[in-house]
């Protein structure tokens, strides 16, 4: 389980992943249960929502992971290979969130910080591909090793910046999220959650990143999300304000 506190404003939010804890006084609370894996349990307090998202099995062998890749992916991971793309995982916290945010206001959407990123504490990773000397691509992923699930968090490139090579960068990035799958395999995680599933969507661009999602084989699923009412009215709210990407 994954739990840590944000403050929007002046509230005090308490954000949890994976697990559901039953408690009467989630009624006064800013609480969000977000992807809970014990959906069984009968007993909840606020508003359910369901979502959706692709989880990719890491208990597989990795020879029939690299398989349900697409034939897309396979070749441009020999490419980027042969190019001298390289990628690591490293806490560089303040090195990624810059990073980011140049991608973040180049595609006009919601950034981070540092400070957000650091109140994750132990429960974020990220990791980077480089070639040439110049970060390309970045991820962040929210872990849970006790429950062995890993999921995408943030994804950022150069791939609006005018000065790089588009291909060099799509290249570079499909890279990095192999490399990051097999890295969570052979650390033992179970599940590799893409971060979510836009089902349905009319958006053209969150059809285009489900198209890229689904080229890496995993399973769509449902997520159960659960909100205080509390929560959940601060959620309606902001959407009314143009805030959904504060919460």
């Amino acid at each position: 389980m994954i739990r840590y506190n944000k403050k929007l404003f002046i509230f005090n939010i308490n954000e949890i992943w994976f697990i559901y804890e039953y408690s009467i006084w989630n009624i006064f609370k800013l609480n969000v249960f977000m992807h809970v894996k014990n959906a069984e349990r009968k007993k909840k307090t606020g508003k359910l929502d369901i979502s959706h998202t692709l989880e990719l099995d890491l208990e597989q062998d990795t020879a029939v992971i690299f398989s349900n890749f697409s034939k897309q992916i396979r070749q441009q991971v020999k490419i980027a290979e042969n190019e001298g793309t390289t990628c690591y995982f490293h806490q560089e916290i303040e090195k990624f969130a810059d990073f980011f945010n140049d991608f973040a206001i180049k595609k006009e959407t919601f950034n981070t910080s540092k400070e957000k990123i650091l109140e994750l504490g132990d429960s974020v990773k990220l990791s980077f591909a480089e070639n040439n000397g110049q970060v390309l691509a970045a991820h962040s992923y929210l872990v849970d090793q006790k429950i062995g699930i890993v999921r995408h968090l943030h994804s950022a490139t150069k791939r609006l910046d005018e000065q790089f090579d588009r291909n060099l960068i799509g290249r570079a990035n499909k890279y990095l999220t192999v490399k990051d799958i097999l890295y969570f395999k052979e650390q033992g995680y179970k599940i590799f959650d893409f971060g979510g599933f836009a089902r349905d969507t009319a958006d053209e661009s969150l059809k285009g990143i489900n198209s890229y999602k689904l080229l890496f084989g995993g399973k769509l699923v449902p997520c159960y999300n659960y909100y205080s009412y509390g929560y959940w009215f601060l959620k309606s709210l902001s959407r009314v304000l143009g805030l959904s990407g504060k919460l």
